[in-house]
């Protein structure tokens, strides 16, 4: 213990109880539970150093795992700065995807043997699969989506019919999950998660290899442990063994990436694993002030799949704060100018965070044009290659041009006029130069005369649309040019109503900024341009740092806004309904969002006209408290509104309606099936997958059609 004490001294070492505890027990499997600011990386770096200078085991011997390469260099750089440089060479920090790599690269060294070669970037393949499978090229997002999935599915191990139970996409996306499977077994390609997956399998088949590795690491730390996908945690599992020393750090409470595959669930099932490990807590936050940490704490016992465990400010620490604000603003436009003048008017640390990456994009508009200085937190620059715009653009450029067949072939099934496909083609051929194509359609539309009448109003809004200013237009093409029901259709296909609905609000922010579409247009080519830069090039020192509340995790600001926190929203209402897990983890994640600011916690409220655009209920939750009821908390904000900006009259869409029944009978719907819709008439099935089908109107032409919906909303009979 005199060795100890000399330790401590002599690198000006501070822990309380609960920290040094955690640093001194070495032996056997140890769950550190560390509240937000409780100072876990440097309880690791200490333990690390402890193992070195007090118990003198040798710095090869250690292992010490991260959830990513920056995680990983920043430990290294922490001890470094606390213990020397020229010990932390002596180190192996590493990912567990790097040290998954090293088993492989150990098995073709010991073995012989040439494992697969390492697919560096999924999404060429993905990308040439989809076109390959459906006749059509996926937009960046969508391509995004199914990558995501694919690594989703590696990390938890899925099985097949596992696969099938998640939620449906645009398209079939097991059919493409076993396409792209088969292609890199024919070409023998292994991607990122398919590393972990041969790890896994080789130090199971191999007794004597695996004993190399427990061998060479009898001491491993794993941080952020709550971040640990299923098949990360069964090698972390195979390496420890059931005498190995591990030290696990992680927070139930913060586990943010289920998305990715991240298992909180390894360490609420600890002690199964491990019967003899122990949990340890640290519950004492340094970072926030009471007013935060209280609330805060009380918070999270929304969830109940939890360890019990009390986050408090240090004794010494009296100082309670500001209480967390809830403030109103008249529009989304008016939270952005308060956040600009906050900036202007005060020297602290400002983050801003959001659920979404398009919330940001109005903000670094006005932040560019004060001149004020700021950094993005991972940005995904993928809204501007979003559908959205495409559409917008291409409404606009036929508005300009009503005689180009081209751009109209582009457009008119987006219009909800019920042109068919036949049409278009007798367009191409009566159409004559220079003529309006909805001149044409009228003139060879014949006793349709509701389609007649549909025709010549298009006409009439595009003419208007052309000198229209941007934010009026984008509203004049959803709703008079039927832009709406398209995106109805979308909806019911698989597309996020909420993540439509934010990209439209973005649309029309920075539309009512600009007099015209062409600097609407600018505007956005500028933006995409400005987001898309280094962040390493700005010269600056950033005023404010941007980022979403999942990139925020880490990190510590004196001032937090947090925007956009709407229902629908946060929680999320596609990931939370009627999934405990997932409403679970959007409870979790506003935790993490509360939890980075140190001193002041604002929430900018918008008062919407649309009544149904509400204040996420956790705001209340947070600072009004729970509610008080006897059984489980009520889930907030998990209804789904019945179809995205119903519209009246007519022209109104039913096909994205939700169905009331998840087991609608549609065993007599097959291909071949004749079949009535109240619009349209007689149809017949052409093509079904699942609840989609591909239907042919002699009045439309083809429609594809969520049948389900239709059938329970009887639109189709």
């Amino acid at each position: 213990m005199k060795n100890f004490e000399t330790f401590k001294q002599s690198y000006q070492i501070k822990l309380n109880p609960q920290q040094e505890q955690a640093m001194v027990r070495t032996r056997g499997q140890s769950l550190l539970l560390a509240v937000p600011g409780s100072g876990k990386t440097t309880v690791i770096i200490c333990r690390i150093a402890y193992l070195l200078r007090v118990e003198h085991i040798d710095p090869g011997a250690i292992l010490t795992l991260t959830f990513s390469r920056m995680g990983a260099r920043d430990l290294k750089a922490r001890y470094s700065k606390m213990f020397g440089e020229s010990q932390a060479e002596t180190l192996h920090f590493s990912t567990i995807h790097s040290f998954a790599l090293g088993v492989i690269r150990y098995y073709e060294r010991s073995y012989r043997r040439r494992a697969h070669t390492v697919l560096a970037n999924t999404t060429p393949v993905i990308r040439e699969l989809y076109r390959q499978l459906f006749q059509e090229h996926p937009g960046e997002i969508e391509l995004a989506e199914i990558c995501q999935r694919i690594g989703f599915c590696k990390n938890m191990m899925l099985t097949e019919a596992e696969i099938k139970l998640l939620p449906s996409l645009e398209v079939d996306f097991l059919q493409i999950y076993e396409a792209y499977e088969n292609h890199k077994l024919k070409e023998q390609l292994m991607d990122f998660d398919d590393i972990l997956k041969y790890a896994w399998g080789l130090l199971k088949k191999y007794p004597e290899m695996l004993a190399f590795f427990q061998n060479k690491y009898p001491y491993i730390h794993l941080d952020e442990a709550q971040d640990t996908s299923k098949i990360q945690f069964k090698i972390i599992e195979l390496l420890t063994g059931e005498t190995g020393n591990l030290f696990m750090v992680g927070d139930e409470d913060q586990s943010i990436y289920g998305f990715r595959g991240a298992f909180p669930e390894s360490l609420l099932t600890f002690k199964e694993t491990w019967p003899q490990g122990e949990v340890l807590l640290m519950e004492t936050n340094y970072r926030s002030t009471r007013q935060i940490v209280d609330k805060a704490n009380a918070f999270i016992k929304l969830n109940h799949e939890r360890y019990q465990k009390e986050m408090v400010v240090p004794d010494s620490n009296a100082f309670t704060g500001v209480p967390i604000a809830r403030e109103w603003v008249e529009s989304s436009e008016a939270q952005y100018q308060l956040i600009i003048a906050a900036i202007r008017r005060e020297g602290k640390e400002i983050a801003v965070l959001y659920r979404n990456n398009e919330s940001a994009i109005p903000l670094v508009d006005l932040l560019d044009e004060a001149g004020i200085a700021y950094h993005i937190k991972e940005h995904n620059p993928q809204f501007f290659g979003h559908f959205l715009i495409k559409d917008i653009r291409l409404f606009h450029q036929f508005a300009d041009n009503p005689g180009d067949l081209d751009l109209f072939t582009q457009v008119y099934y987006k219009m909800d006029a019920a042109i068919s496909r036949d049409t278009i083609k007798q367009l191409g051929q009566q159409m004559k130069s220079g003529e309006n194509a909805f001149d044409a359609l009228i003139r060879i539309s014949g006793e349709r005369a509701w389609q007649v009448k549909r025709l010549k109003d298009l006409k009439a809004g595009f003419k208007k649309l052309k000198t229209a200013p941007p934010q009026k237009g984008i509203g004049m093409i959803l709703d008079d040019l039927g832009y709406r029901s398209y995106l109805n259709f979308r909806i019911s296909s698989g597309q996020s109503e909420e993540n439509i609905e934010q990209k439209l609000a973005v649309l029309k922010i920075l539309g009512g900024r600009v007099p015209s579409f062409s600097a609407f247009f600018d505007k956005l080519e500028m933006l995409a341009e400005k987001l898309q830069e280094p962040q390493t090039k700005k010269a600056k020192i950033p005023r404010v740092t941007l980022s979403t509340l999942h990139s925020s995790k880490g990190l510590e600001f004196e001032k937090v806004f947090i925007i956009d926190a709407t229902e629908g929203q946060i929680p999320n209402v596609a990931n939370a309904a009627e999934d405990a897990k997932a409403y679970a983890e959007e409870v979790r994640l506003f935790y993490v969002g509360a939890t980075r600011a140190k001193q002041e916690l604002i929430f900018l409220c918008v008062k919407h006209r649309d009544k149904d655009i509400k204040p996420s209920p956790f705001i209340s939750y947070l600072i009004d408290g729970l509610p008080r009821k006897k059984t489980q908390v009520e889930k907030p904000g998990l209804r789904h509104r019945e179809s995205f900006g119903r519209q009246q009259g007519k022209w109104q869409d039913y096909h994205a309606s939700v169905a009331s029944s998840a087991t609608v009978d549609l065993q007599a719907y097959q291909q071949g099936r004749v079949v009535i819709h109240q619009r349209f008439g007689a149809g017949t099935i052409l093509t079904r997958n699942g609840d989609i089908a591909c239907i042919f109107f002699e009045t439309a032409g083809e429609k594809k059609m969520n049948l389900a919906v239709c059938v329970d909303n009887g639109v189709i009979k």
